[in-house]
Protein backbone atom coordinates (compact mmCIF):
# COMPACT_ATOMS: atom_id res chain seq x y z
CA UNK A 1 0.00 0.00 0.00
CA UNK A 2 1.09 3.60 -0.98
CA UNK A 3 2.42 5.69 2.21
CA UNK A 4 0.09 8.51 2.02
CA UNK A 5 2.04 10.23 5.10
CA UNK A 6 3.67 13.61 4.26
CA UNK A 7 7.02 13.98 5.30
CA UNK A 8 8.95 17.28 5.25
CA UNK A 9 12.85 17.26 4.76
CA UNK A 10 13.33 17.66 9.11
CA UNK A 11 11.58 14.29 9.29
CA UNK A 12 14.02 12.54 6.80
CA UNK A 13 16.55 13.84 8.27
CA UNK A 14 15.75 12.92 11.87
CA UNK A 15 15.36 9.53 10.35
CA UNK A 16 18.57 8.95 8.82
CA UNK A 17 20.53 10.82 11.36
CA UNK A 18 21.67 13.60 9.64
CA UNK A 19 20.90 17.28 8.62
CA UNK A 20 18.32 18.45 6.67
CA UNK A 21 21.08 20.21 4.54
CA UNK A 22 22.62 16.73 3.98
CA UNK A 23 18.78 15.39 2.80
CA UNK A 24 18.52 18.45 0.75
CA UNK A 25 21.97 18.00 -1.38
CA UNK A 26 20.83 14.51 -1.72
CA UNK A 27 17.84 15.52 -3.24
CA UNK A 28 19.12 18.12 -5.17
CA UNK A 29 22.09 15.65 -6.65
CA UNK A 30 24.86 18.20 -5.20
CA UNK A 31 28.39 17.79 -6.26
CA UNK A 32 29.87 18.17 -2.80
CA UNK A 33 29.62 17.23 0.33
CA UNK A 34 27.77 13.81 1.21
CA UNK A 35 29.72 10.73 1.28
CA UNK A 36 28.78 7.53 -0.82
CA UNK A 37 27.37 5.45 1.94
CA UNK A 38 25.19 8.67 3.88
CA UNK A 39 23.63 9.43 0.02
CA UNK A 40 22.82 5.73 -0.02
CA UNK A 41 21.04 5.93 3.45
CA UNK A 42 19.11 8.76 2.27
CA UNK A 43 17.61 7.64 -0.99
CA UNK A 44 16.90 4.14 0.40
CA UNK A 45 14.47 6.35 3.19
CA UNK A 46 13.13 8.72 0.76
CA UNK A 47 11.82 5.62 -1.63
CA UNK A 48 10.79 3.40 1.31
CA UNK A 49 8.64 6.57 2.63
CA UNK A 50 7.83 7.67 -0.90
CA UNK A 51 9.06 11.01 -0.35
CA UNK A 52 8.13 14.02 -2.78
CA UNK A 53 9.76 17.01 -2.41
CA UNK A 54 7.30 20.21 -2.32
CA UNK A 55 7.15 21.46 -5.99
CA UNK A 56 7.87 25.05 -5.43
CA UNK A 57 10.73 24.12 -3.53
CA UNK A 58 12.25 21.80 -5.23
CA UNK A 59 11.81 23.88 -8.60
CA UNK A 60 14.47 26.26 -6.95
CA UNK A 61 16.49 23.73 -5.97
CA UNK A 62 16.97 21.20 -8.95
CA UNK A 63 16.37 23.22 -11.97
CA UNK A 64 19.72 25.63 -12.74
CA UNK A 65 20.58 28.11 -10.35
CA UNK A 66 21.19 30.28 -14.34
CA UNK A 67 24.27 31.47 -12.26
CA UNK A 68 28.02 31.96 -13.62
CA UNK A 69 30.98 32.32 -11.80
CA UNK A 70 33.50 34.72 -13.14
CA UNK A 71 36.91 34.85 -10.74
CA UNK A 72 39.42 37.59 -12.24
CA UNK A 73 42.40 38.79 -10.47
CA UNK A 74 41.75 41.72 -10.17
CA UNK A 75 38.34 43.85 -11.07
CA UNK A 76 39.92 47.40 -10.68
CA UNK A 77 42.90 46.34 -13.26
CA UNK A 78 41.59 48.47 -16.67
CA UNK A 79 41.97 44.81 -18.34
CA UNK A 80 39.03 43.06 -16.85
CA UNK A 81 36.04 45.35 -17.18
CA UNK A 82 35.68 44.36 -21.10
CA UNK A 83 36.43 40.28 -20.22
CA UNK A 84 33.70 40.68 -17.59
CA UNK A 85 31.74 42.57 -20.33
CA UNK A 86 31.62 40.42 -22.75
CA UNK A 87 30.81 37.79 -20.58
CA UNK A 88 28.02 39.60 -19.10
CA UNK A 89 26.54 41.00 -22.28
CA UNK A 90 26.22 37.16 -23.71
CA UNK A 91 24.74 35.89 -20.80
CA UNK A 92 22.19 37.95 -20.19
CA UNK A 93 21.05 37.20 -23.40
CA UNK A 94 20.28 33.91 -22.43
CA UNK A 95 18.79 34.73 -18.82
CA UNK A 96 21.96 33.65 -17.14
CA UNK A 97 23.34 36.03 -14.06
CA UNK A 98 27.23 36.46 -13.00
CA UNK A 99 28.89 36.41 -9.84
CA UNK A 100 32.20 38.42 -9.77
CA UNK A 101 34.93 37.39 -7.63
CA UNK A 102 38.27 38.49 -7.03
CA UNK A 103 41.21 36.70 -6.47
CA UNK A 104 43.85 39.34 -5.93
CA UNK A 105 46.26 37.43 -7.44
CA UNK A 106 46.50 34.80 -4.70
CA UNK A 107 46.50 31.12 -5.32
CA UNK A 108 45.16 30.20 -2.10
CA UNK A 109 42.11 32.32 -2.08
CA UNK A 110 41.12 31.58 -5.86
CA UNK A 111 41.11 28.29 -4.38
CA UNK A 112 38.41 29.36 -1.76
CA UNK A 113 36.12 31.31 -4.15
CA UNK A 114 36.04 28.32 -6.44
CA UNK A 115 34.72 26.18 -3.19
CA UNK A 116 32.80 29.00 -2.59
CA UNK A 117 30.96 29.03 -6.06
CA UNK A 118 30.11 25.11 -5.71
CA UNK A 119 28.36 25.85 -2.76
CA UNK A 120 26.40 28.75 -3.99
CA UNK A 121 25.39 26.29 -6.82
CA UNK A 122 26.66 28.01 -9.84
CA UNK A 123 26.02 26.06 -13.10
CA UNK A 124 29.87 26.89 -14.37
CA UNK A 125 32.35 28.86 -13.78
CA UNK A 126 34.72 31.22 -15.72
CA UNK A 127 38.07 31.24 -14.61
CA UNK A 128 40.38 34.46 -15.73
CA UNK A 129 43.66 33.55 -13.97
CA UNK A 130 46.89 33.11 -14.97
CA UNK A 131 47.81 31.96 -11.38
CA UNK A 132 45.47 28.70 -11.03
CA UNK A 133 47.56 25.52 -9.61
CA UNK A 134 46.75 22.72 -12.04
CA UNK A 135 46.69 20.38 -9.28
CA UNK A 136 44.12 21.91 -7.66
CA UNK A 137 41.81 22.07 -10.55
CA UNK A 138 42.18 18.69 -11.57
CA UNK A 139 40.95 17.68 -7.84
CA UNK A 140 38.29 20.54 -8.65
CA UNK A 141 36.82 19.03 -11.34
CA UNK A 142 35.48 15.75 -9.12
CA UNK A 143 32.46 18.50 -8.35
CA UNK A 144 31.44 18.20 -11.79
CA UNK A 145 30.67 22.15 -12.28
CA UNK A 146 31.49 22.96 -15.62
CA UNK A 147 34.60 25.28 -15.83
CA UNK A 148 36.49 27.26 -18.80
CA UNK A 149 39.75 29.36 -18.28
CA UNK A 150 40.36 32.36 -20.06
CA UNK A 151 43.99 33.84 -20.24
CA UNK A 152 45.99 30.02 -20.41
CA UNK A 153 45.11 26.30 -21.49
CA UNK A 154 45.02 23.38 -19.73
CA UNK A 155 44.23 19.77 -21.16
CA UNK A 156 40.28 18.33 -20.39
CA UNK A 157 41.66 17.06 -17.36
CA UNK A 158 41.55 20.66 -16.09
CA UNK A 159 38.60 22.22 -18.23
CA UNK A 160 36.27 21.86 -20.67
CA UNK A 161 37.32 24.88 -22.55
CA UNK A 162 39.84 27.59 -22.59
CA UNK A 163 41.16 30.38 -24.85
CA UNK A 164 44.30 32.70 -24.65
CA UNK A 165 46.11 34.84 -26.80
CA UNK A 166 49.07 33.59 -27.92
CA UNK A 167 51.65 35.60 -25.69
CA UNK A 168 54.81 34.38 -26.86
CA UNK A 169 54.12 35.34 -30.57
CA UNK A 170 52.61 38.92 -29.54
CA UNK A 171 55.70 39.66 -27.47
CA UNK A 172 58.29 38.42 -29.89
CA UNK A 173 56.13 40.61 -32.69
CA UNK A 174 56.44 43.90 -30.07
CA UNK A 175 60.28 43.10 -29.48
CA UNK A 176 61.05 42.83 -33.13
CA UNK A 177 59.21 45.82 -34.43
CA UNK A 178 61.64 47.41 -31.79
CA UNK A 179 64.45 45.85 -32.88
CA UNK A 180 64.08 46.44 -36.60
CA UNK A 181 63.94 50.38 -35.44
CA UNK A 182 67.35 50.16 -34.52
CA UNK A 183 66.72 49.76 -31.03
CA UNK A 184 69.60 47.30 -29.31
CA UNK A 185 69.16 48.17 -25.97
CA UNK A 186 65.66 47.55 -25.16
CA UNK A 187 64.38 47.20 -21.46
CA UNK A 188 61.66 44.75 -20.50
CA UNK A 189 59.38 45.80 -17.40
CA UNK A 190 57.05 43.10 -16.40
CA UNK A 191 54.60 42.51 -13.90
CA UNK A 192 53.94 39.42 -11.39
CA UNK A 193 56.71 36.82 -12.58
CA UNK A 194 55.01 34.10 -10.88
CA UNK A 195 51.99 34.28 -13.78
CA UNK A 196 52.13 31.93 -16.79
CA UNK A 197 51.13 34.83 -19.01
CA UNK A 198 54.23 36.80 -17.89
CA UNK A 199 56.93 33.99 -18.13
CA UNK A 200 55.65 33.70 -21.77
CA UNK A 201 55.88 37.18 -22.49
CA UNK A 202 59.57 36.97 -21.35
CA UNK A 203 60.43 34.37 -23.90
CA UNK A 204 58.99 35.93 -26.88
CA UNK A 205 61.15 38.92 -25.56
CA UNK A 206 64.33 36.48 -25.68
CA UNK A 207 63.47 34.89 -28.94
CA UNK A 208 63.46 37.92 -30.92
CA UNK A 209 66.61 38.85 -29.22
CA UNK A 210 68.72 35.59 -30.67
CA UNK A 211 66.64 36.21 -34.07
CA UNK A 212 68.10 39.58 -34.27
CA UNK A 213 71.83 38.18 -33.03
CA UNK A 214 71.33 39.94 -29.71
CA UNK A 215 72.37 38.52 -26.61
CA UNK A 216 69.94 38.64 -23.38
CA UNK A 217 70.91 41.10 -20.46
CA UNK A 218 69.06 40.17 -17.26
CA UNK A 219 70.37 43.57 -16.34
CA UNK A 220 68.06 45.18 -18.42
CA UNK A 221 64.51 43.48 -17.01
CA UNK A 222 62.03 44.56 -14.18
CA UNK A 223 59.85 42.76 -12.69
CA UNK A 224 57.09 44.26 -9.84
CA UNK A 225 53.26 44.30 -10.47
CA UNK A 226 50.48 45.61 -12.85
CA UNK A 227 49.99 48.78 -12.37
CA UNK A 228 51.25 52.49 -13.18
CA UNK A 229 52.20 53.55 -10.17
CA UNK A 230 55.01 50.71 -10.85
CA UNK A 231 55.62 51.97 -14.34
CA UNK A 232 56.31 54.87 -13.01
CA UNK A 233 58.79 53.64 -10.23
CA UNK A 234 60.92 51.75 -13.50
CA UNK A 235 61.00 54.49 -15.20
CA UNK A 236 62.41 56.74 -12.35
CA UNK A 237 65.46 53.74 -11.13
CA UNK A 238 66.04 53.47 -14.72
CA UNK A 239 67.03 57.24 -14.89
CA UNK A 240 69.06 57.16 -11.30
CA UNK A 241 71.19 54.20 -12.01
CA UNK A 242 71.59 56.06 -15.97
CA UNK A 243 71.20 52.38 -17.34
CA UNK A 244 71.94 53.21 -21.05
CA UNK A 245 68.76 52.19 -23.26
CA UNK A 246 66.72 53.37 -26.04
CA UNK A 247 63.51 51.69 -26.06
CA UNK A 248 61.14 50.22 -23.43
CA UNK A 249 59.05 46.98 -23.41
CA UNK A 250 56.29 46.14 -20.95
CA UNK A 251 54.38 43.21 -20.20
CA UNK A 252 50.98 45.55 -19.96
CA UNK A 253 49.73 48.91 -21.04
CA UNK A 254 49.22 49.89 -17.07
CA UNK A 255 52.98 49.45 -16.62
CA UNK A 256 53.81 51.06 -19.82
CA UNK A 257 51.73 54.00 -19.20
CA UNK A 258 53.11 54.47 -15.98
CA UNK A 259 56.80 54.71 -17.84
CA UNK A 260 55.70 57.46 -20.28
CA UNK A 261 54.38 59.27 -16.88
CA UNK A 262 57.96 58.88 -15.68
CA UNK A 263 59.91 59.65 -18.64
CA UNK A 264 57.81 62.66 -19.84
CA UNK A 265 58.44 64.01 -16.30
CA UNK A 266 62.14 63.48 -16.92
CA UNK A 267 61.88 65.60 -19.80
CA UNK A 268 62.65 62.60 -22.30
CA UNK A 269 60.91 62.72 -25.72
CA UNK A 270 58.44 59.84 -26.97
CA UNK A 271 59.42 58.52 -29.63
CA UNK A 272 62.21 60.69 -30.82
CA UNK A 273 64.26 59.27 -27.79
CA UNK A 274 62.82 56.33 -26.40
CA UNK A 275 60.40 54.13 -28.05
CA UNK A 276 57.65 52.70 -25.72
CA UNK A 277 55.33 49.26 -26.31
CA UNK A 278 52.54 48.11 -24.29
CA UNK A 279 50.50 44.85 -24.19
CA UNK A 280 46.92 44.17 -23.98
CA UNK A 281 45.73 47.35 -25.74
CA UNK A 282 43.16 48.34 -22.75
CA UNK A 283 40.63 51.25 -23.61
CA UNK A 284 43.00 53.65 -21.96
CA UNK A 285 46.00 52.78 -24.62
CA UNK A 286 44.17 54.77 -26.92
CA UNK A 287 43.25 57.71 -25.06
CA UNK A 288 46.21 58.51 -23.40
CA UNK A 289 48.42 61.12 -24.56
CA UNK A 290 50.64 60.28 -26.16
CA UNK A 291 48.37 56.99 -27.62
CA UNK A 292 50.05 54.22 -26.96
CA UNK A 293 51.82 51.00 -29.03
CA UNK A 294 50.87 48.13 -27.51
CA UNK A 295 50.18 44.25 -28.62
CA UNK A 296 46.52 43.75 -29.01
CA UNK A 297 43.99 40.58 -28.50
CA UNK A 298 40.32 40.69 -28.97
CA UNK A 299 39.14 40.12 -25.35
CA UNK A 300 35.59 41.13 -25.53
CA UNK A 301 34.89 38.82 -28.65
CA UNK A 302 37.04 35.82 -26.35
CA UNK A 303 34.99 36.48 -23.10
CA UNK A 304 31.99 36.30 -25.56
CA UNK A 305 33.31 32.59 -27.00
CA UNK A 306 34.01 30.93 -23.55
CA UNK A 307 30.41 32.87 -22.70
CA UNK A 308 29.00 30.92 -25.65
CA UNK A 309 31.03 27.75 -24.80
CA UNK A 310 29.80 27.03 -20.82
CA UNK A 311 26.40 27.70 -21.93
CA UNK A 312 26.55 24.82 -24.58
CA UNK A 313 28.51 22.58 -22.20
CA UNK A 314 25.98 22.93 -19.63
CA UNK A 315 22.94 22.88 -22.03
CA UNK A 316 24.76 19.68 -23.23
CA UNK A 317 25.71 20.89 -26.69
CA UNK A 318 28.85 20.01 -29.03
CA UNK A 319 31.30 22.97 -28.47
CA UNK A 320 33.38 22.14 -31.30
CA UNK A 321 36.79 23.23 -30.74
CA UNK A 322 37.49 23.87 -26.70
CA UNK A 323 40.90 25.05 -26.62
CA UNK A 324 41.86 27.84 -28.47
CA UNK A 325 45.01 30.13 -28.71
CA UNK A 326 44.25 33.46 -30.61
CA UNK A 327 47.27 34.99 -32.54
CA UNK A 328 47.24 39.07 -31.48
CA UNK A 329 48.16 41.72 -33.46
CA UNK A 330 50.39 45.07 -33.22
CA UNK A 331 48.45 47.86 -32.27
CA UNK A 332 50.65 50.99 -33.63
CA UNK A 333 50.13 54.31 -32.21
CA UNK A 334 52.04 57.20 -31.43
CA UNK A 335 54.95 56.14 -28.72
CA UNK A 336 56.65 54.29 -31.72
CA UNK A 337 58.21 55.33 -34.94
CA UNK A 338 57.08 54.48 -38.04
CA UNK A 339 58.49 51.98 -39.68
CA UNK A 340 57.83 50.57 -43.71
CA UNK A 341 55.09 48.03 -43.63
CA UNK A 342 55.60 44.69 -42.31
CA UNK A 343 52.78 41.94 -42.52
CA UNK A 344 54.06 39.78 -38.94
CA UNK A 345 53.46 43.69 -37.59
CA UNK A 346 49.73 42.39 -38.49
Amino acid sequence: MENKTKYSISQIAEICGVSKATVSRVINNSPCGVGEATKERVRKVIEELNYRPNALARGVAVSRSRMIGVVVPDVSNFFYPKIIRGISDYLEKKDYSVIVCNSDYNPEKEAQLLMSLVDKRVDGVILCSGISNKAFLEKYRKYQVPLVLLGRTFDSSVSDASITGDNVKGSRKAASYLLRGGNRRIVYVEGNTELSGSKQRLEGYQEALREHGIAFDKSLTMSGEYSIEFGRRAAEELLEKKVEFDAIMTGSDLIAIGVISGLLDAGKKIPEEIEVMGFDNIELAEVFRPALSTVSKPHYEMAQHLAKQIIRIIEGEEVGLSHMVVEPTLKLRRTTKERPYDSEYE
